[in-house]
């Protein structure tokens, strides 16, 4: 089961609840990933499918959730997710009355979803998933050592022989954002991004054979 699966799963749990659900579209959705509206209830639902992987779920997706509840006008928020949960985001959520929905993923979920080799998930699961393990190397001779991927991020060595980690989410932007428009540069990648770490990800999706790193001036350009 893949995020997209997950959330299709997400729904049908909503659903058999009683809910009408509306699924974000993949840009500009500020974390949420549906509304859930029942009567006078509208939940911004965001969902994570992070396993027990490299990321846990941590007190800033819980501070976004908050915001974006109260931008979409909902009166109420849920986080959704398979994975580690830190003590601080619990706190956070408590606090904020975020409520934590705890959801196995289901491998054998039978997904309605129609297979789309341009989307972020399948591009996720064909080329960047299979480069754990990986050394990756830029023109200039500068190394990435891809010591794991997994559906939450990534966790590398960089070039300077510092471990880092990417965030998913920001790889599944960028992607949208290429299908969409064409082309991203590292500047808006860094704009969307805090952890400023674009040359890495320009550096992880220039391996998608239809995903090219153009140098000058320095942008990935989609050629599917």
């Amino acid at each position: 089961m893949n995020p997209k699966e997950y959330e299709e799963y997400i729904g049908e749990y909503f659903k058999n609840k009683g809910y009408d659900i509306k699924v974000t579209s993949f840009t500009n959705d500020y974390g949420v990933d549906c509304f859930a509206s029942k009567g006078k209830e509208k939940i911004a639902v965001q969902v994570k499918m992070y396993g027990e992987g490299i990321r846990p779920v941590n007190r800033k997706m819980m501070m976004e959730l908050y915001g974006a509840m109260h931008y979409f006008d909902c009166n109420k928020a849920k986080l959704v997710t398979n994975g580690r949960i830190l003590d601080d985001a619990k706190e956070v959520a408590d606090k904020l009355g975020i409520e934590i929905l705890y959801v196995e993923a289901v491998e054998n979920h039978n997904s309605k979803t129609k297979i789309d080799e341009t989307s972020f998930e399948f591009i996720w699961e064909r080329y960047i998933l299979p480069l754990k393990g990986k050394t990756l190397t830029r023109t200039n001779g500068d190394t990435n050592i891809i010591k794991d991927v997994d559906w939450s991020g990534i966790k590398r060595i960089t070039s300077n022989g510092n471990t880092a980690k990417i965030d998913i989410e920001i790889f599944k932007q960028v992607i949208n954002h290429l299908r969409k428009n064409g082309e991203i540069s590292r500047k808006e990648i860094n704009d969307d991004y805090s952890g400023r770490a674009s040359s890495g990800i320009c550096l992880i999706l220039s391996q998608v054979p239809f995903i090219q790193y153009h140098n000058s001036p320095s942008k990935l350009i989609w050629r599917k």
